[in-house]
């Protein structure tokens, strides 16, 4: 049975179903809740991200600056 069948045969309530499944719904919030869990993983990560990358290049720029002193 495809997907698609057994999703409008639980909608209907036929085969053992609830008649308050409501797909919709449940999909609905599944993706907001997956939503707001990438959202919270990228506000810690692109932070850090930020970090590591700033303190190579000013670690490269360090290297060439001392570099240039000393001649």
């Amino acid at each position: 049975m495809k997907l698609a069948g057994v999703l409008s045969l639980l909608e209907a309530g036929v085969g053992g179903g609830s008649s308050g499944f409501d797909v919709t719904a449940i999909m609905t919030d599944s993706v907001v809740t997956l939503q707001g869990q990438l959202f919270s993983v990228l506000g810690v990560v692109v932070p850090a991200i930020v970090v590591v990358t700033a303190a190579i290049v000013a670690t490269k720029f360090g290297i060439s600056w001392m570099r240039r002193i000393k001649g």
